[in-house]
């Protein structure tokens, strides 16, 4: 049941961005926001963080902060200071890491997790960058359309080489009948099927790593305490799961449009 809270989330995350890409760029940073505030609380429960509170902290200021560099960048390509947002999170990681003491357990595990959840934040911010880019945003609606129905396609109770290939499948389906809706956009057609199957790659490859994780024994002495047997219950778990795919398609969707829509 719990795999369900999944597509909910998907769903409201990509309604707040589609959405509010049509009130101008402040509600759809905003929406992004919330992607970013999902992932920041979630991700530390996911990945059994030894500091969840910290982790969150540190998820969701430098993702803030990334995101308001990319919203004040006067010129294309509007990502210039990500890199250097993630140079400062990876100091904080480490930083936080060594605050636990040298003979801390499973610091490299925590460290490496920590990074791999700034840069999935950060991606969050290329949505910005992608509304920036001259043109209409039909990419961005093709391709939260395109990653609901893959994530869809995750939550079915089948095991996953059935699922991967369906993901993949109705991600291009509903990336190309949305573009032939759309019949003003810029995005033609063959433009929307090759991102609705990014997306799709994207969404599959996802879960099948993360769902490993969430799967995983390695339980902290909190989770422990609480007597849950299995993390993937958790309301905050299925919130990074949700939320995790489509921050990640905003630099899919960045890339397409810099280079078919770009002028």
């Amino acid at each position: 049941m719990m795999r369900w809270i999944r597509i909910v989330v998907a769903l409201c995350l990509t309604a707040a961005l589609g959405v509010s890409i049509y009130f101008g760029i402040m509600p759809f940073a905003l929406a992004c926001l919330v992607v970013v505030a999902a992932l920041a609380y979630g991700w530390p429960r996911l990945t059994d963080s030894p500091q969840p509170r910290a982790t969150t902290l540190m998820l969701f200021v430098l993702g803030v902060v990334g995101m308001t560099t990319v919203w004040f960048a006067p010129t294309a390509p509007y990502l210039d200071w990500l890199p250097i947002v993630a140079g400062v999170g990876l100091l904080w990681a480490f930083v936080q890491n060594l605050v636990r003491g040298i003979g801390a357990s499973h610091a490299v595990v925590n460290v490496s997790a920590q990074v791999a959840g700034l840069v999935i934040v950060l991606s969050a911010a290329s949505w910005v960058g992608a509304i920036q880019v001259p043109g209409d945003k039909e990419a961005v609606i093709v391709g939260l359309v395109a990653i609901l129905l893959a994530q869809a396609a995750t939550v079915v109770p089948w095991p996953p080489r059935y699922t991967s290939p369906l993901a993949l499948l109705l991600a291009v389906l509903g990336a190309a009948v949305t573009a032939t809706i759309m019949v003003d956009g810029s995005l033609n057609l063959w433009g929307a099927v090759g991102l609705g199957f990014a997306m799709g790659l994207l969404v599959a490859a996802t879960d099948r790593i993360l769902g490993l994780v969430a799967r995983s024994r390695l339980q902290t002495r909190e989770l422990r305490k609480e007597r849950r047997r299995d993390k993937a219950r958790l309301l905050a778990v299925q919130m990074a799961l949700g939320a995790a795919p489509i921050a990640l398609g905003g630099i899919v969707v960045y890339v397409i449009e810099r280079i078919l829509l770009f002028r």
